[in-house]
């Protein structure tokens, strides 16, 4: 018998439960020729009768109960192991997850996935990793991140992705002196001023940049900032412009005395997705991970 075949763990098993012949082929739904002829094999494999004749039925000898206990071990192990759903119990488990995610992700979405995780899934830990899109692909691929959250516009075809919710672009500009809100902006000057980029946003950034140049105009970009959360102390002290998700402009009015204006020119929203890797699609704790996480945003958007 082929040493690879562990099919003689089956047939030595149902030997040794029903200690017969005839009761082993039911059990195993072969005929009783099929078993007689493996345990003969077995028998020429292991230079033993394994099972005997006796008045009690097929009795094991030594070296039979030996495989045959040895054999029991190993298929509830294979049961256990490889062929029972994996049992996943979201309070006990401590596992980590690397997430890749944009400014968005790291501003929206991460403070309330934290916030619920430590009621929910205590033990489980999370660890942000700064990701821009042109990164995605390969740290997908790679494995070094386990999923990604954010807006990252076009991504490989290999990677799943599930929508989380959408978010409006809004400008934002400093305050008037006097504290009274300025006049809305028209087209002509929100082009001609301007602008600060994060290029922490460089597809929102890219997104605007097109929708203008379809209406026949050209963005004046003043300056491309590496550091996401200087934008608005910048917009606050100069007369540039800048375009941001709606809930980063929330942050930011938090943080610098600037006020928010509509965009003269209709904008897609932003689609801010979850991203993960086909070789994590079935494992039971990404599974749970990323329904979690849509959960938290079951309503469409963030409050």
């Amino acid at each position: 018998m082929d040493s690879h075949d562990l099919n003689f763990l089956y047939l030595v098993d149902a030997l040794y439960r029903e200690r017969s012949v005839s009761r082993a082929a039911e059990r195993l739904d072969l005929t009783q020729p099929a078993v007689s002829h493996g345990l003969n094999r077995l028998r020429t494999k292991f230079g033993d009768s394994l099972f005997v004749r006796t008045a009690a039925g097929m009795s094991p000898t030594p070296l039979g109960e030996r495989i045959a206990l040895g054999a029991r071990r190993a298929l509830e192990l294979i049961q256990t192991e490889i062929l029972d759903e994996p049992q996943f119990d979201p309070f006990r488990a401590k596992h980590t997850f690397v997430v890749g995610m944009t400014d968005m992700g790291g501003t929206v979405i991460l403070p309330r996935v934290i916030q619920a995780l430590s009621v929910q899934a205590p033990q489980m830990r999370i660890v942000p990793v700064a990701l821009r899109p042109h990164e995605v692909n390969e740290t997908m691929q790679n494995g070094s991140v386990d999923m990604a959250w954010g807006f990252f516009g076009h991504l490989s075809a290999a990677l799943y992705q599930q929508t989380l919710f959408r978010r409006p672009l809004i400008g934002i500009r400093r305050k008037g002196r006097s504290g009274a809100r300025q006049t809305p902006m028209d087209f002509e000057a929100f082009v001609n001023t301007p602008h600060v980029f994060a290029t922490a946003t460089a597809v929102t950034n890219e997104l605007l940049m097109q929708e203008v140049k379809k209406r026949g105009a050209a963005l004046q970009v003043a300056l491309e900032c590496p550091y996401i959360l200087a934008v608005p102390a910048i917009i606050a002290s100069s007369d540039y412009l800048a375009t941001v998700p709606d809930q980063l402009a929330s942050l930011f009015l938090r943080l610098a005395d600037i006020e928010t204006f509509s965009l003269p020119l209709a904008i897609p929203d932003v689609i801010v997705k979850q991203h993960w890797h086909a070789r994590n699609n079935d494992d039971v704790a990404h599974r749970w991970m990323r329904s979690f996480v849509a959960d938290c945003f079951v309503a469409g958007a963030p409050s």
